[in-house]
C-alpha cells in the first residue's frame, strides 16, 4: 500500500479531516463551483501539485457526492464544466412516468466507466486517501456504505468492486435512472447479486454523520480518535431549497406525478435531522442558519449538547430563495430559482456552479 494512504488511512496520526459530500442530482453542480474555491486555497497553502485527494484523509459521498468524492479521491482536479444526458421532453409530465428511465443510464454509465476506468475499491495505487460511497440496497430496503479501508470487515469482500459500478448504485434515483444490480461477496467471498438504488433515498443524502460513523466505528477499520481537536468534518450541500407549493394543486396531483417528488422529500427532512444531530455531537466553527421555525426557537433550550463535542463541523451550502442568491450578486426571476431547485434541471449547471463559486467567495473554510 502506498505509503501516504497509509498514513492518511492510519489512527496514529491527528488530527484528521473528513470532506462530505451530499447528494442532489445536477445541483451537485454547485458543490463544485464550492470545491473549486477550497482547491484553491490549499494550492496557495501546500503547493500547486497538491489536490483535495492529498489534503483530505477520508472522503465520503452519496449520490451526485459519491462521483464527486470518487473523482477526488484519485487525484482528479475540480472542473467547472458538466455533462448533458438525453431528456424524454420535459413537457411530457404525465407520460414520462410510463418510461423505465427519465435519463439514459447507459450513458451515464459510459461516462463514469471512462472516467474511473478499472480502478476497484481496494486500488490503494490510484486511490489516494479513505474513500466511502452510501448506496441503497432496494431488495433489502437497506443502505449500504462501502469503504477502502483494508481493515474494514468487509474489505476482502467489496474490494474487487469497481469505483464506477458503485458510483452508478449510488446514483441510481428512483424515477430518473434505472436501479443498478453488482454482484458483491459475502465475507466468505461467496458471490451474489443485489439491487441498488440512489443512497439519497436515505437519512445519508447528507452524508456527515455516517462519515463519523464510518471514522470512529471499529468494523469500518479506521478506528479514529474522537474529539475537536482530532477530527474536522467540512461537509458541502447541493443547495437547499426552501419550497412552498400550491396546496390545491398539490392536493390534486395524480398518483404518478408524486414520483419526482420523492427523493426530494426524503432529502429534505433527512438534512435536517443531520444538522440537528451533528450540531448535538459535535462543534459548529462554521456559519449557523436556520433549520426549522420551531427548532431553532431562542426559547428551545439545547440539552442535547454533549458536554465533550466528538468532532470540529463545517457545514458549507447555499439557500435557494431570492434574498441570498441578490445579495450574491444573481438577479433572477422566481421562475428560474425554482427551476434551481429541481434534481434534473440541467440547463442551470453553468449558474449552478457560478452561484457555488461567488457563495464560497465569501464563505471562510477551515483549513486545519
Amino acid at each position: 500500500m502506498a505509503s501516504q494512504l497509509i498514513e492518511k488511512l492510519s489512527s496514529n496520526t491527528t488530527p484528521k479531516k473528513i470532506l462530505s459530500l451530499d447528494g442532489g442530482g445536477v445541483r451537485g453542480i454547485l458543490t463544485l463551483g464550492i470545491l473549486k474555491e477550497i482547491e484553491t486555497l490549499i494550492k496557495e497553502k501546500y503547493g500547486e501539485k497538491t489536490s483535495l485527494g492529498d489534503y483530505y484523509d477520508l472522503m465520503c459521498g452519496t449520490s451526485t457526492g459519491a462521483i464527486i468524492a470518487s473523482g477526488l479521491a484519485i487525484g482528479k482536479k475540480i472542473f467547472g464544466k458538466g455533462r448533458k444526458y438525453k431528456l424524454i421532453p420535459r413537457d411530457w409530465t404525465s407520460i414520462r412516468a410510463f418510461f423505465i428511465e427519465n435519463y439514459s443510464s447507459t450513458i451515464l454509465e459510459s461516462y463514469l466507466e471512462n472516467k474511473f476506468r478499472d480502478i476497484t475499491l481496494g486500488d490503494d495505487s490510484h486511490i489516494k486517501c479513505g474513500l466511502t460511497i452510501n448506496t441503497k440496497r432496494a431488495d433489502t430496503h437497506s443502505l449500504w456504505v462501502v469503504t477502502n479501508h483494508p481493515n474494514g470487515k468487509y474489505f476482502e469482500a467489496n474490494a474487487h468492486l469497481k469505483l464506477w459500478e458503485l458510483c452508478r448504485a449510488s446514483s441510481a434515483a428512483p424515477y430518473y435512472f434505472k436501479p443498478k444490480i453488482l454482484q458483491f461477496k459475502r465475507r466468505n467471498l461467496q458471490s451474489f447479486d443485489a439491487t441498488f438504488i440512489d443512497g439519497g433515498v436515505s437519512l445519508a443524502n447528507n452524508p456527515a454523520w455516517i462519515s463519523f460513523l464510518v471514522a470512529t466505528i471499529g468494523t469500518f477499520g479506521f478506528n479514529w480518535n474522537t474529539g475537536t481537536n482530532n477530527l474536522l468534518i467540512t461537509s458541502i450541500g447541493t443547495g437547499y431549497s426552501e419550497k412552498k407549493e400550491n396546496p390545491e394543486k398539490l392536493a390534486a396531483l395524480k398518483a404518478l406525478s408524486w414520483a419526482p417528488k420523492l427523493s426530494d422529500l426524503i432529502m429534505t427532512d433527512a438534512l435536517k435531522m443531520d444538522q440537528i444531530l451533528l450540531g448535538g455531537i459535535g462543534k459548529n466553527i462554521g456559519s449557523n442558519h436556520v433549520i426549522d421555525n420551531q427548532l431553532n426557537d431562542p426559547a428551545f433550550p439545547p440539552q442535547f449538547h454533549i458536554k465533550e463535542q466528538l468532532f470540529n463541523y463545517e457545514r458549507h451550502n447555499v439557500t435557494l430563495k431570492k434574498s441570498q442568491l441578490d445579495e450574491l450578486g444573481f438577479n433572477l426571476t422566481e421562475e428560474t430559482i425554482d427551476s434551481l431547485k429541481e434534481l434534473d434541471y440541467y440547463e442551470n449547471m453553468n449558474l449552478l456552479y457560478n452561484i457555488g463559486r461567488k457563495y464560497a467567495s465569501t464563505a471562510t473554510f477551515n483549513m486545519g
